[in-house]
């Protein structure tokens, strides 16, 4: 084999292997991604928890709640929707579930990995925007804030 030879597979070598690390790397960065807020319930009785996930749930179901949290962290501009869905695309993919093996209610939404960082920042302000209107929904949400808040000082 000469060396022109030689040079062509290598760099039809190099060619794949660079392509297939790529394909691999959009891949993994367009996986799905939840990102958000943990509330550690610990201690509190599963029921209440329960009842806790299904007024953050119906919060987050009210089309004004979801308009203040999209005009305040800009989502359409952030992941890339049309302004005119970003209501409808947050609704989708707001998640709000009781995880009972962590003791914990997670409030987030779902995403792209490559846009985690976003993620986070939007989930921050979701649970924001929720948490006051749970409280006075359930009162028993806003004692135990109250409990919590005692507890860290």
């Amino acid at each position: 084999m000469n060396s022109k030879k030689l040079a062509i597979f290598a760099i039809i070598g190099l060619l794949i292997v660079g392509g297939a690390g790529f394909g691999y790397y959009t891949m993994k960065m367009n996986a799905p991604s939840f990102k958000g807020i943990a509330i550690p319930v610990k201690g509190v009785e599963d029921e209440l928890v329960e009842k806790w996930v299904k007024g953050f749930q119906s919060v987050l179901e009210r089309d004004d709640v979801l308009q203040a949290i999209v005009d305040k962290t800009e989502y359409a501009a952030k992941l890339e929707v049309p302004a005119g869905e970003a209501v409808e695309h947050l609704r989708k993919a707001i998640k709000v579930d009781h995880k009972k093996r962590l003791k914990a209610i997670n409030i987030g939404l779902m995403g792209k990995r490559k846009q985690d960082e976003q993620l986070a920042k939007i989930g921050e302000e979701i649970y924001r925007a929720a948490e006051k209107e749970v409280a006075i929904i359930e009162p028993t949400f806003l004692e135990f804030l109250q409990a919590n808040s005692e507890q860290r000082q």
